[in-house]
């Protein structure tokens, strides 16, 4: 049985998680006996609601090739064209100087059951980008050198100097190259042809192949959703809404 935690879910979500069997309101599950019983959880966050909890920062550059206009941060995209009025996404940007910056966003999430394996999956992921396709620039492509990951891990992401050093603590892979806690969902080039001009596109991304995440003792999970860099000059994407889904590897029956 799949068990559904909703935050702010679309009507076509609902109506795919009502037809898996979703509603009850304990989003991991726990049985009626001793022994906690782990089920499916599905998450999902609109952005136009609020950041609910979620924040953001950089990683992966040097104190010589730190970032510069960085900004993580819920914004009205009004200003983006006719069509986004009234509505507010996620702004993740900055200038990589590093050419391998790492810009992110994270929440913690609850519920689940404790010290248990799950599969981290990905059903949908909406952002809005400018960066065109089939464009070159420095040290990559605005669209292609523009990965978007997806991480989720017990310990929480954090950026770590060391000597001057700033990297991330988990395993989140190098742009392209998915690590032991990520996935790579695809990159920011938005379809629209490289003629000059910038305008903000939607883009749909997800990814069905998961990677394994064990919970903590306490049945916590960090989630993270990011774009790693490999074109050095600023990128910005505005994540509009998720849904993911944590799916027990061994269920107790």
């Amino acid at each position: 049985m799949i068990r559904t935690w909703k935050a702010a879910l679309s009507v076509a979500t609902l109506a795919l998680l009502s037809a898996c069997g979703g509603g009850d309101d304990d989003p991991a599950g726990t049985s009626t006996g001793s022994t906690p019983t782990a089920t499916s959880v599905v998450l999902s966050q609109d952005f136009n609601q609020g950041a609910d909890g979620w924040s953001g920062e950089a990683s992966d550059y040097t104190t010589a090739t730190a970032p510069t206009e960085v900004a993580i941060e819920l914004r009205s995209t009004e200003a983006l064209g006719t069509g986004y009025k009234g509505t507010k996404a996620y702004y993740v940007g900055g200038t990589n100087r590093s050419d391998d910056l790492l810009l992110y966003v994270k929440k913690q999430f609850t519920g689940f059951v404790a010290n248990t394996e799950y599969t981290f999956y990905v059903y949908t992921l909406n952002l809005l980008t400018d960066a065109p396709s089939g464009c070159s620039g420095v040290g990559g492509a605005p669209g292609e050198s523009v990965y978007v990951i997806a991480a989720a891990s017990a310990t929480e992401p954090k950026a770590v100097n060391t000597n001057g050093d700033v990297r991330l603590n988990i395993d989140h892979g190098n742009q392209g190259t998915a690590g032991a806690t990520s996935l790579v969902l695809g990159n920011v080039a938005n379809g629209l042809p490289c003629d000059g001009t910038r305008k903000y596109a939607s883009k749909l991304l997800r990814n069905t192949t998961g990677v394994k995440v064990k919970t903590d003792g306490e049945g916590k999970l960090w989630v993270l959703f990011g774009i790693d860099s490999g074109f050095e000059a600023n990128s910005a994407v505005y994540l509009q809404n998720l849904t993911i889904q944590f799916v027990p590897v061994t269920t107790t029956t």
